[in-house]
């Protein structure tokens, strides 16, 4: 039997050669997603133009096409071949869905009707591979997830492409090229941060009022608090005017109560949280997902990083339980005075099979297989890897670790002011035995207070104390916060937040939110393209165009900003994977939700007040000419393309001629394509500009390269170039191997 493996990327097939070799035939590398889902001008010739129609083909869904940019003709070329002679096939992707459709696409699109199987893995390392080779099952047994995967793109392509052109052509005023794109969680992400700059834009800050009492006892004066929660604050001052009145002057007991307290530990990591504490040191998210993706494919240190739930699942046991001894004994943290995990089962504890229902991935730990080699891995580890290593392996840790305990006394005495009991108090703790926190200490942000450990005075329960004086503290409220990249995910994974109706948010609370761990940092960087967001400083804003379509949508079509809307459809692919829906039922109620959507916004209505800006070979232009002439342009005008355009002319007419490449250009690109097995496309060849842009999607480092510097990498001699592992430019390549030669 001829058997052969599909692996989703070069650095996945390389590991996995290293593991298990040739034993299960020819390990074949994707590069993502070799295939793509056909252009509506593809699908039908009469979409090319821009409307407001709903883009779903006649026959409910689009076809797939190859997607031979960036060298993916080459890999499409070889697993074909593969696949014609092969009569097993084992997918071994990602273990997602998005892994999923990356390999079974390709059984469909060639055609293949043989064996196939599925091998699915956590982590990256040659005992795990081992082990999921040695079990894989019938792909048959994953066919949901695929389904979801199916219905999730062909959903989107129909919802996120209609919209769009709906918004672009009805939205944009005449003689503006803009692009308004609109997507199923791209935009409620959107309202996400414009609802925030509203909130901060009407903020106006409001005094209110607590209190202070000067309270005499048994062993001298000592202050009390009266603390409103936020709902009940004093807003006029009269008020707490008339309860100083009231109090002042008071006697009575005093009441003391003395507890013990204990608090468990939080829950190991998931990708959302990771991205939330890496926005504190000014990560974006997906610098957050690199590194987490190197520490687990390059160094093979911690499991999969895409994990959206913070669960293990309650056979991993033994195995966490060896990893918390690994660490603890092998000196990774020092005078921990406790040497044995505590094991929490249950939805209120770490390991639960009821919290990983229907989940591809348990939350982030360090790789239980390579348990032998923490210390000589931990050693090659950058300064990022090992600043995202130590969080994901403290909070591991912390997870497994005893309940924090804490003695508190509270001292309190009950004023009545107008037959209503106004509480004075102070709190203190001191702590019995740190527990978890005395490994996760540096990560703990303890809301402050300033009774938090306080030194409290000497007083018995029931003690004779009375009010000597009060005094006012007058305070301002504070405006929300700015979203950071981490805290926007983070609102985007609990979507139900937003939601006002209770039983809507009972049920949104069991779902994802919007979007997944592996799509939302795609979303932020898309967003920020499109010119609709900006960051300062780590902190998220939202553009005069962003905020122009959020009122527009706010008053025409508020469901395509309402994050509960796109969870509930989140919600509904993930029936598909549990078998509660088909993936042809859920494409259509997501194409239902998009024809309403193009019925509003087709109206005739207002359109977006969008300025042409000038583009960046304008700008260099303009500042050429004033500097030949000593002139000095202003912010303002370099932002105005009108303005430009007065200041440089009118513009030269074009010919309809692309100017054509040059005979070094022409001869390096035939190169390129000679190595690649694959012909110079016509389109490049008449035109400078086309060659240029295919010249740059496929002039990568060669195979041979790039065996050399894997090598380098995974030994930890040097750190991973720029477009590491699949699109290492030659010019890296050389540097870096002739300096590692050099050496030699």
């Amino acid at each position: 039997m001829k058997s052969i493996v599909i692996t989703e990327k070069p650095s996945q097939a390389r590991n996995v050669m290293k593991a298990v070799g040739s034993r299960y035939g020819e390990v074949l590398a994707a590069q993502g997603h070799l295939l793509r889902l056909q252009s509506p001008e593809e699908a039908n010739p009469d979409w090319k133009a821009w409307s407001s129609e709903l883009l779903r083909p006649q026959g409910g869904r689009y076809g797939l096409v190859a997607d031979r940019t960036s060298g993916k003709g080459e890999r499409l070329d070889k697993i074909k071949r593969a696949l014609g002679n092969a009569d097993q096939v084992i997918i071994a992707t990602d273990c997602d869905r998005e892994g999923q459709a990356i390999g079974e696409n390709l059984l469909h699109f060639y055609g293949y009707k043989g064996r196939v199987l599925r091998a699915m893995f956590t982590a990256e390392d040659e005992k795990t591979l081992c082990a999921a080779f040695a079990s894989a099952k019938p792909n048959t047994e994953y066919q949901p997830l695929y389904d979801a995967a199916v219905a999730r793109a062909q959903a989107d392509q129909v919802f996120n492409l209609s919209l769009t052109r709906t918004a672009t052509t009805r939205l944009v005023p005449s003689g503006v090229r803009a692009v308004i794109g609109i997507g199923r969680v791209r935009t409620p992400t959107l309202g996400i941060v414009c609802k925030r700059e509203q909130e901060l834009s009407d903020f106006k800050p409001r005094d209110y009022f607590e209190l202070t009492a000067d309270v005499q006892g048994e062993h001298g004066v000592f202050q009390l608090h009266h603390r409103p929660a936020d709902s009940e604050r004093y807003f006029e001052k009269a008020k707490a005017e008339a309860i100083t009145a009231a109090a002042t002057g008071w006697h009575g007991p005093a009441k003391v109560t003395k507890e013990n307290r204990r608090q468990a530990p939080g829950k190991p990591v998931d990708l959302p949280s990771l991205q939330k504490q890496a926005a504190k040191w000014g990560w974006t998210a997906k610098k957050t997902l690199d590194v987490a993706q190197a520490l687990y494919e390059i160094h093979k240190l911690t499991t999969y990083p895409r994990a959206a739930v913070r669960y293990l699942p309650e056979n991993m046991v033994e195995g966490a339980s060896t990893v918390f001894t690994a660490l603890v004994g092998g000196g990774y943290v020092k005078d921990l005075d406790w040497q044995a995990p505590t094991i929490r089962t249950g939805k209120r504890g770490v390991f639960s099979d009821a919290g990983l229902a229907g989940e591809s991935h348990h939350a982030i730990i360090p790789n239980p297989a390579v348990i032998d080699q923490f210390a000589k891995i931990i050693a090659v580890l950058n300064a990022d890897e090992r600043k995202l290593f130590d969080f994901i392996a403290k909070t591991f840790l912390a997870s497994l670790g005893p309940d924090y305990e804490y003695h508190q006394t509270q001292i309190a005495i009950s004023v009545p002011v107008n037959n209503q009991a106004v509480v004075f108090k102070t709190v203190g703790r001191s702590t019995i035995h740190p527990g978890w926190r005395s490994v996760y200490s540096e990560f703990i942000e303890d809301k402050p207070s300033s009774d938090n450990e306080a030194e409290l005075p000497q007083v018995r329960d029931g003690e004779g104390v009375g009010i000597s004086a009060v005094s006012i503290d007058a305070k301002k409220t504070k405006a929300p916060a700015r979203y950071t990249e981490g805290s926007l995910i983070e609102a985007m994974q609990n979507a139900w937040r937003f939601v006002e109706d209770e039983g809507q948010r009972a049920r949104l609370k069991e779902a994802k939110g919007i979007g997944t761990p592996a799509t939302r940092d795609t979303i932020i960087e898309g967003l920020k393209k499109q010119g609709f967001l900006t960051v300062s400083k780590g902190k998220l804003f939202a553009s005069d165009t962003a905020m122009q379509l959020y009122h527009l949508l706010q008053g025409r079509c508020p469901s395509l900003l309402d994050p509960a809307t796109t969870a509930t459809m989140e919600a509904r692919l993930d029936d598909i994977v549990s078998g509660r829906a088909g993936a042809d039922e859920i494409i259509h109620e997501i194409c239902n939700s998009a024809v309403t959507a193009i019925d509003v916004l087709g109206q005739q209505g207002q359109q977006l007040d969008i300025q042409r800006k000038p583009s960046p070979a304008m700008v260099k232009a303009a500042k050429g000419k004033a500097e030949r002439e000593g002139k000095r342009l202003t912010r303002k005008d370099l932002a105005s393309y009108d303005t430009l355009r007065a200041y440089l002319g009118p513009l030269k007419e074009r010919t309809d001629e692309p100017a054509a490449p040059s005979p070094a250009q022409l001869k390096f690109a035939l190169s390129i394509a000679e190595r690649l097995s694959q012909p110079l496309p016509d389109a490049a060849k008449g035109s400078a500009k086309a060659l240029s842009s295919w010249i740059d999607a496929n002039n990568f480092a060669s195979e041979s390269q790039m065996k050399w510097i894997s090598k380098f990498v995974e030994e930890g001699k040097v750190k991973k170039p720029k477009g590491y592992p699949d699109k290492v430019s030659p010019k890296v390549a050389k540097a870096l191997l002739d300096k590692m030669f050099k050496k030699k």
